[in-house]
């Protein structure tokens, strides 16, 4: 028989864990009590610990931060808000604090026998409360130990105060001894500056220099700008620029001086007889309209025009000479002007210097009386909050009441128990996994092989031998199971002739051997076909029982030859269904098995 292709045997580490998952499930349901037993032995040695521990006692007491008078000062000792519950709780129980409660408990109660005590802060949700709990073998130590642990807080949180008060009042102190010899030292050296300098003399003459300096070099500009215009214009450009004067309305009278155009002299004669040349030359135009060029009058005005070009050129002349001359004096007073303005450069500067000397020294004396005189207000500050201050923010609410005998961690050994105890089932659980190789699920068993699963057939929860499928079973889901496995066998592709026999087998023993081989004959049977049971099992075989059969002679005798197999072959209930059973028992039945006569018979 050649066997379908098998399948990829590929299955996503989801699948893998939902079937490990469910294997684990099914191992609980089956095994719990290990569990059960576990937790419960866990939680009996626990219990049998803390009553084997010497009786513990317990007092507790209550602080609180109690209101304190604000007045609106300067500096004043504070902590940080924003841990200060926490940090108060570590305080609380620090060595510090419980090394001096101890102290103090021996020299008032020196005939109480000092023990260990385990000291624990809370605070309580939505309050300003601290709950502190002291637990020691000795009730009076423990209550005694813990109201001094309160006292020493308080005695630690004064101290600590007073002592960052007095560290900030000599550090005030010092550094306002110094910032005095400061202030004196400038006060000194501005004095002394005020003595060798008029202080007023020398604001007002800066200002007066600085407004002088400022009109020497308008002045300096204005007198470059007209002597690049004079370098740069000609004579007509330079009368035509001096005819029309463009002068603003808040321009002073000097402002205006140097311009070159005059109604007098070289300029203005120049002028003239270019007006005069130009009058001749329209009338000599007109009248040449009318009379010939040789005309007495045309040539009157011809010579008239001549004379007056001839004077023009001489006027020409006059007026550039004078304009060079007014170009050098213009350079001159630009030379005077560039000494000046240096002399009232340095002059101002020196001024300026001076002056921002005096405000140096000036603004340091301020500033130093100013640190002198915060200084001072801290340091009054500090006095008057020595004075205020009437104690610590957080003070005793409730003494330590009387102890009370208790079982420290009750709670924390049970769950401890309670934890070891499932610890130890958990791995004894899987240890037993580990063990056990058989198939949990089919889904366990599709990752593990590649063979094609017929069918499912479900767990029966029974009391005693289970009964075998019945034509009219009620057992629906369990008989439908063994149907599709029939359906499986009788409808599965072969290659070749069809197999007549069948082997139902296992690995370990009480798998349901018996039970499946019995009903899937059954169901053959049911569906017509002549089938025969075979109680292959030579040593524990129970069909003969499940089917109620009193034969002795079976399987195991047509085995050794000593019956021929049609003798032993019983008929059943079921129509169509007949049962070998198994017979005597034999010690070595795969001896039997491998001879010849067996493949005889299923032949």
């Amino acid at each position: 028989m050649k066997l379908p292709p098998e399948r990829p045997a590929a299955a996503p580490w989801s699948t893998a864990f939902i079937t490990r998952m469910y294997r684990y499930k099914s191992l609980l349901l089956r095994r719990w009590w290990i569990l059960l037993l576990t937790i419960c032995c866990g939680l009996f040695v626990e219990a049998w610990l803390i009553f084997q521990t010497p009786p513990s006692f317990q007092s507790t007491s209550k602080m609180m931060m109690a209101g304190k008078l604000n007045i609106n000062q300067g500096p004043v000792y504070s902590e940080d808000n924003v841990n200060f519950y926490g940090t108060q709780i570590q305080l609380m129980q620090s060595a510090e604090v419980r090394r001096g409660a101890a102290a103090l408990v021996r020299s008032t109660n020196p005939e109480l026998q000092p023990v260990p005590v385990e000291l624990s802060v809370a605070q309580r949700p939505r309050t300003s409360i601290f709950e502190l709990q002291a637990i020691g073998s000795s009730p009076d130590y423990t209550q005694a130990y813990l109201n001094a642990v309160m006292q020493k807080y308080i005695d630690f949180k004064r101290g600590m105060r007073e002592g960052q008060t007095h560290s900030f009042t000599t550090g005030i102190t010092e550094q306002l001894i110094q910032v005095e010899k400061d202030l004196r030292t400038a006060e000194d050296e501005m004095l002394d500056f005020q003595k060798q300098n008029n202080i007023g003399f020398i604001q007002e003459e800066g200002n007066s220099a600085a407004q002088y300096l400022v009109k020497l070099n308008q002045d300096y500009a204005r007198l470059k700008t007209e002597y690049e215009l004079l370098e740069k214009l000609d004579l007509d450009q330079n009368l035509d620029r001096g005819e029309k004067p463009e002068t603003s309305p808040g321009a002073s009278p000097t402002d205006q001086v140097g311009m070159p155009f005059s109604d007098v002299g070289p300029e203005g004669d120049y002028l003239k007889a270019k007006q005069q040349v130009q009058l001749l030359k329209a009338e000599r135009d007109t009248l040449s309209q009318d009379l010939r060029p040789k005309h007495p009058k045309i040539i009157k005005l011809n010579d008239e025009i001549s004379k007056q070009e001839k004077l023009i050129e001489l006027f020409r002349s006059d007026a550039i000479e004078k304009l060079e001359t007014r170009r050098k004096s213009i350079g001159k007073q630009m030379e005077n002007l560039q000494g000046n303005i240096k002399e009232w450069e340095v002059k101002a500067l020196d001024l300026s210097q001076r002056l921002a000397q005096f405000n140096r020294i000036k603004g340091k004396v301020d500033r130093t009386k100013l640190l002198y005189d915060r200084l001072t207000n801290d340091l009054k500050s500090v006095d008057v909050s020595q004075v205020i201050d009437t104690g610590d923010q957080i003070s005793i609410m409730e003494p330590a009441t009387t102890p009370v005998s208790v079982r420290p961690g009750l709670l924390k050994s049970l769950l401890l128990g309670f934890g070891g105890g499932a610890l130890v089932g958990i791995m004894i659980l899987l240890l037993l996994d580990r063990i056990d190789d058989r198939m949990a699920s089919y889904g366990e068993f599709q990752r593990h092989f590649s063979e094609n699963v017929v069918g499912q057939i479900p767990k029966e929860k029974v009391k005693g031998t289970m009964a075998l499928l019945q034509p009219d079973d009620p057992r629906h889901i369990f008989a439908e199971s063994f149907r599709n496995i029939r359906s499986s066998l009788l409808f599965m592709p072969y290659e070749g002739p069809r197999p007549k026999t069948i082997l139902v087998s296992s690995a370990v023993p009480n798998e349901g051997k018996s039970t499946v081989s019995a009903n899937l004959a059954i169901a053959l049977a049911l569906s017509g076909a002549r089938t025969l049971l075979i109680d292959g099992d030579l040593r524990r075989g129970a069909l003969r029982e499940q089917f109620g059969s009193n034969s002795r002679l079976g399987f195991a005798e047509v085995l050794q030859q000593e019956v021929p197999w049609q003798e032993v072959v019983m008929p059943t209930a079921y129509l169509s269904l007949f049962l070998l059973t198994r017979g005597r028992t034999l010690s070595q039945p795969s001896e039997h098995l491998l001879r010849e006569s067996t493949d005889q018979f299923l032949k």
